[in-house]
């Protein structure tokens, strides 16, 4: 795939991503990361961690490879409700 660029799920290179592509976004990435870490060291639950790894891969992913205008009009036509001619459809599934 020709300029893609991946990224860990990890906090040190989510936080590089977003530092070199979304600046805007890194303080509120890191407060939410700082508030999951305190609250795992209240409790031990990480799954707080995990949850805003996710959320934040999932944007840093995003900003560093924005969707094509292809994949835009992709995006459109299943946020309206409409799976025809897509290679794998939930219609066409059972």
């Amino acid at each position: 795939m020709s300029g893609y660029t991946a990224v860990e799920r990890t906090g040190p290179a989510i936080r590089a991503a977003l530092t070199a592509v979304a600046p805007d976004d890194l303080a509120e990435f890191e407060a939410e990361f700082r508030i999951a870490l305190a609250e795992a060291d209240d409790d031990f639950d990480l799954s707080r961690v995990d949850e805003v790894l996710d959320r934040w891969w999932g944007v840093a992913h995003l900003r560093l490879n924005p969707p094509t205008p292809e994949e835009r009009s992709v995006i459109e036509q299943v946020a309206a409700g409409d799976f025809d001619g897509l290679p794998t459809s939930p219609r066409r599934a059972g």
